[in-house]
């Protein structure tokens, strides 16, 4: 079929439709094609564009691939690491270590991914700025370490545990770890070495944890977080430097200090909400209830976190810099951010749905009965993961756009609300605040969303259509291990329903993918084989 349209003066085009129903657009500009139902860039692109975005696909993949190899090796050592640890030290040395480690927490990501990302935002990099953002990020970590040395009392008597004030002195240090190697690890990233990342990542995860395991062992209790903590960034700091075979020959003048100027700031604002948000429930908890509520609690978001950095973070690590590098050459890029969102829902959506419906009896397998109120809290921190597989992914794209002052404002919000609701609820408990936590997320889920469509325009129909056919899949394994819980759950041994209840759910995720969504199948198989 063929048909010809003008869209004005200089412009024609042609639409023709082949035998296996693709679209093919004839321009002045020269020839495209789309299929229908996937998230393409419009139909008047230009030839160049599409063959820019072919090798920015290929180019991601690898680099994808790269990043979640380290993610899954990272996190099956981290996971194991962390349980082994909690087993041995207990509910209440694992929530007193949880109380410091929010504090300290927020002085890494201030320091973490701030002022370092403008190294891979921009086009090119003036003479002097990474000797500048250099100076910059360790003045900055420098003065965080001092502070969280000089409020580690007021801290303790907060939450009115004295331990708490050695364990974030001791600490500390960790902070300037990380901003010594922040350049480093920017560079790796503008150069999409997620190769020496990926290396880097595994043995400091692998030597950290057994610091950690050997002073567990050895009757340290709260303390064998603080040296696996201690150990595992001061190696990765280490690592980074060596790879990106870069270090600072020259102290900047003053001129070169201003270059950090504009995404930086506002990237130190967003982190800072954004560890807000993270950390106010086990602050509240730690307040308002007892060191075992934080522990449980702690513990919980943990876990969602080695879930989501498996499945989610992987993606929106190397996104920010493949977005970058695809505005550089095209200057377009709300296709492929509807690909990445449809990839990250897809991650999201079906791994948290499954820890949902397994989280009891997991946790008492894992770690024994003391544990079970986890079990509890686990599936409304998988209803706030979601949302966080969504947001994941639009703050690296408006990252690479340098356009995150509409998202940084609704953070705020999320942050005040998130203190409104979640101190109220922690007086209630672990499993309340953790209510909480999914409420804010739902909330404040539109608003992002809203923020990141803006600067190209994208239609809200787009956005969701990316999220049809992961939600239907997630659904819809929901409800056949759902099934699968009311039929066995009790009635077999734990630890077979937990390994029959996975192969269900991976099953018929499968199915319903491969059978019922075949144009969703082949969109996600490319970027396999790129």
């Amino acid at each position: 079929m063929r048909r010809h349209v003008s869209r004005g003066p200089g412009y024609s085009s042609t639409i023709l439709v082949d035998r296996q129903g693709r679209i093919r657009l004839s321009t002045d500009a020269g020839e495209g094609a789309f299929t229908p139902g996937s998230h393409r860039e419009p139909l008047d692109r230009t030839r160049h564009d599409a063959v820019e975005k072919r090798p920015m696909k290929r180019e991601f993949s690898t680099a994808a691939a790269w990043s979640a190899a380290a993610a899954w090796m990272e996190q099956a050592a981290a996971a194991l690491i962390f349980l082994v640890i909690a087993r041995i030290i207990g509910v209440e040395s694992f929530g007193i270590a949880s109380m410091a480690f929010a504090f300290l927490f927020l002085g890494e990501f201030l320091v973490r991914d701030t002022i370092t990302e403008a190294i891979i935002e921009r086009e090119t990099l003036e003479d002097g700025r990474l000797e500048a953002t250099f100076f910059a990020l360790t003045g900055v970590a420098l003065a965080i370490m001092v502070a969280l040395i000089g409020v580690a009392q007021l801290v303790a008597h907060l939450y009115g545990q004295p331990s708490v004030a050695p364990l974030l002195t001791t600490v500390s240090p960790a902070v300037l770890m990380i901003g010594l190697g922040g350049v480093s690890t920017a560079l790796l990233r503008r150069r999409m070495e997620y190769k020496t990342l990926a290396i880097r990542t595994i043995v400091g995860v692998t030597v950290g944890g057994l610091v950690g395991i050997a002073m567990a062992l050895n009757g340290y209790g709260a303390w064998s977080l603080v040296g696996q903590r201690l150990a595992e960034l001061g190696l990765n700091s280490v690592l980074a430097i060596l790879g990106a075979r870069w270090w600072p020959r020259r102290l900047p003048i003053r001129a070169e200090l201003g270059l950090i100027r504009g995404l930086g700031p506002r990237v130190l604002k967003l982190r800072t909400w954004t560890l807000v948000v993270n950390q106010t429930p086990t602050v509240m908890l730690g307040i308002f209830a007892d060191p075992r509520a934080a522990g449980l609690f702690a513990f919980s978001a943990r876990l969602i976190e080695i879930v989501i950095k498996v499945s989610v973070r992987v993606i929106q690590g190397v996104a920010q810099s493949a977005i970058a590098e695809l505005r550089r050459k095209t200057g377009r890029t709300s296709g492929f951010f509807l690909d990445l969102t449809e990839l990250s829902a897809f991650a999201g959506f079906v791994s948290l749905t499954g820890l949902a419906m397994v989280a009891f009896p997991l946790t008492r397998v894992l770690l024994g009965p003391e544990w079970d109120t986890a079990g509890q809290i686990i599936p409304f921190l998988c209803v706030a993961g979601a949302a966080m597989a969504l947001t994941a992914t639009q703050e690296a794209y408006l990252l690479a756009l340098d356009r995150v002052d509409g998202y940084l404002g609704v953070i705020a919000i999320e942050a005040v609300l998130g203190v409104i609701l979640i101190g109220f609820a922690s007086s209630f408990g672990a499993v309340a605040a953790a209510a909480a936590v999914a409420l804010r997320a739902m909330l404040v889920l539109p608003f992002c969303t809203r923020a990141a469509l803006a600067p190209e325009a994208i239609p809200a129909r787009g956005f969701v259509h990316a999220l049809a056919s992961p939600a239907i899949v997630a659904i819809a394994m929901g409800l056949v291990v759902a099934l699968w819980r009311l039929f066995a759950l009790g009635r077999i041994g734990d630890i077979t329903y937990l390994a029959l209840a996975v192969l269900i759910g991976m099953a018929m995720a499968l199915i319903a993918v491969v059978g019922f969504m075949p144009a969703t199948f082949a969109r996600l198989k490319s970027y396999v084989r790129a």
